[in-house]
């Protein structure tokens, strides 16, 4: 199997860049704030001057933008032809002709591509790998695109077990309706989901535990959307899970150290950043 046909996945691979372009709708100076300070902070930096910035799957291109802002040189691909186009309309905004941020059509799958990019000194894919349909050969070539003292930033969804089976029998549900009808299906899910979970915590006497992250979301979730996650999320497919130890313990054997790390607990992502080990 190509990597071409692994990340087409049958024809139900979610449609991300299409998503994608509805958040651009909603981006504003507020939102690039917020993204631009969780990635320095996550990347434990204040500045990436001088740095080279590999975003692997850019999606809406916010973080490629964030990482410009910060002063790095910076490369996008993504496989969706959409996140593509919505990655060049904000450079088209922002960074007009500025050739120190690429953006092409690629696959994370093809080791030929990124052997030709040759190594950065950061490489961000975040959310991104497990919707390949080959996940560990994915973080496998992220890791080696990694310069000498470089870093991996990646986001990785937790395994659950049976709920995350669960949930991969919706996303698969979702990208197998008529494309009319998948709206309708992850809006329906989606409000079920926050109103039962706000019900809950409202009979535990602690309903701003659930109403309060939706009002904050921008803000606590790297300048993102609640509608357009929550998409991303129902329909997010490909789908694969990992434990924290098992991709710590992957990336590890691939000469790396874990620097900065957030396990999930629930159905999000394990957040880890890694460094290259220095050469003995």
């Amino acid at each position: 199997m190509t990597h071409t046909t692994v990340e087409e996945y049958s024809g139900k691979r979610f449609a991300f860049g299409r998503n994608w372009a509805r958040f651009l709708e909603v981006l504003d100076e507020q939102r690039v704030i917020e993204a631009q300070r969780s990635l320095s902070d996550f990347l434990l930096v204040d500045t990436l001057r001088g740095k080279t910035f590999l975003d692997i799957g850019s999606g809406s291109g916010l973080f490629s933008f964030a990482a410009r802002r910060l002063g790095a040189v910076v490369r996008s691909f993504d496989f969706d032809a959409d996140a593509v186009a919505c990655t060049r309309e904000l450079k088209r905004r922002y960074f007009p002709g500025d050739p120190s941020w690429t953006i092409e059509r690629a696959s994370v799958l093809d080791s030929a591509y990124l052997t030709k990019l040759g190594r950065f000194d950061i490489v961000y894919s975040w959310g991104v790998l497990h919707h390949t349909g080959a996940m560990w050969q994915a973080i496998d070539n992220a890791a080696a695109s990694v310069g000498e003292n470089g870093t991996l930033c990646i986001a990785i969804y937790n395994d659950q077990g049976w709920k995350s089976r669960f949930w991969r029998g919706v996303k698969f549900v979702h990208n197998s309706l008529p494309r009319s009808i998948q709206p309708v299906y992850a809006t329906t899910l989606g409000v079920s989901f926050h109103l039962l979970n706000i019900v809950k915590y409202t009979i535990l006497l602690k309903p701003a535990v659930a109403i309060g992250p939706l009002l904050n979301y921008s803000a606590e979730n790297r300048g993102m959307s609640v509608w357009r996650d929550m998409s991303d999320w129902i329909g997010g497919y490909p789908y694969e899970v990992a434990t924290f130890e098992r991709l710590r313990d992957f990336v590890m054997a691939r000469g790396f150290r874990l620097i900065n790390g957030k396990r999930e607990t629930s159905l999000g992502c394990h957040q880890m950043l890694f460094a290259r080990n220095p050469s003995p």
